[in-house]
């Protein structure tokens, strides 16, 4: 009888040794559906493009989507000091591990009436690049 209790003690523990860990780790996993981590991806991408500067500039996620592994966000560029936003855009992103990548952009100019490009900003063609 003691020696039963014993095993199953022991048994309980090992369960709860391998099944701890595996709760941890899915309870840990970062939350990235937010508008910070999709702004962090934005201006990860435009990082990477070069000839812009992003400094004199203001970037809000003004609305964001989240389906799954999915997210649709609008976002409004203005120059740093002006209410007016010069350039809205719309964002694809896709989940990559614990952030957003973006994967496709539209959109134009717009918004508060702006007709100039962004400080920095390299020429572009009408219509759109080519």
């Amino acid at each position: 009888m003691y020696n039963s209790g014993v095993r199953s003690s022991l048994l309980f523990s090992k369960i709860l040794c391998v099944l701890v860990p595996v709760f941890f780790l899915f309870g840990c996993a970062k939350d990235i559906n937010n508008k910070d981590a999709v702004k962090e991806a934005v201006l990860k991408r435009l990082a990477s493009v070069s000839g812009l500067n992003m400094s004199g500039m203001e970037v809000e996620v003004s609305n964001v989507s989240f389906q799954g592994n999915q997210a649709e966000a609008q976002v409004a560029f203005r120059v740093k000091g002006s209410a007016d936003s010069m350039l809205n855009m719309s964002y694809k992103l896709e989940r990559k591990g614990d952030e957003w990548t973006v994967k496709s952009t539209s959109g134009g100019m717009g918004g508060g009436g702006g007709t100039n490009l962004p400080p920095g900003h390299p020429p572009a063609s009408p219509g759109g690049p080519k």
